[in-house]
């Protein structure tokens, strides 16, 4: 399936290239084929959706989970309490989008789910041997994609959007 704008991607190509006309280290990103870029996006746009989110949805019907209705955070930078629109994708999702899809396109088989095996353990003075030269693990949604989202999802069991609570 392609991309389709709110049915299986939060943002489209043009946004993003947009994203990374000013971004560091997008090399990457501005030489993919738009192909590469549209399934990055939908793939990206899979993974930060997959999160228990403040508030709940506004339709039943929609196939992501933004947007949201009563989707209130505490923004710690500016300091005060945020209330998203009903008909608003906040900027932090696309951010982690544009983030997600990056971190796909420079991790080639990031998805491909291999597991590292050794050859050898050794106990004393330590020494493993990996059979498959994959001596480092990269996370499948690092620091720069949660980072911006993270106040968007929910905390705790006490309901949507909530967080600690007592009662008196």
């Amino acid at each position: 399936m392609a991309l389709v704008l709110n049915t299986n991607s939060y943002v489209e190509i043009a946004d993003a290239d947009t994203y990374f006309e000013t971004r560091i280290d997008s090399a990457e990103w501005t030489s993919a084929t738009d192909e590469i870029k549209e399934q990055a996006l939908v793939t990206a746009s899979q993974l930060v959706d997959n999160h228990a989110w403040i508030g709940s949805a506004v339709s039943s019907s929609q196939a992501l989970a933004w947007p949201r209705k009563n989707a209130i955070y505490n923004d710690d930078r500016l300091g005060l309490q945020v209330t998203i629109a009903e008909n608003e994708v906040p900027s932090r999702v696309k951010t982690a989008v544009y983030e997600q899809a990056l971190h796909l396109v420079n991790n080639e088989d990031l998805l491909a789910g291999t597991t590292q095996t050794f050859e050898s353990i050794s106990v004393g003075s330590i020494s493993l041997t990996d059979s498959n030269s994959d001596v480092t693990r990269t996370s499948i949604s690092p620091s720069v994609v949660m980072k911006p989202i993270r106040p968007l999802i929910r905390r705790g069991t006490s309901g949507p959007g909530s967080g600690w609570w007592r009662a008196n």
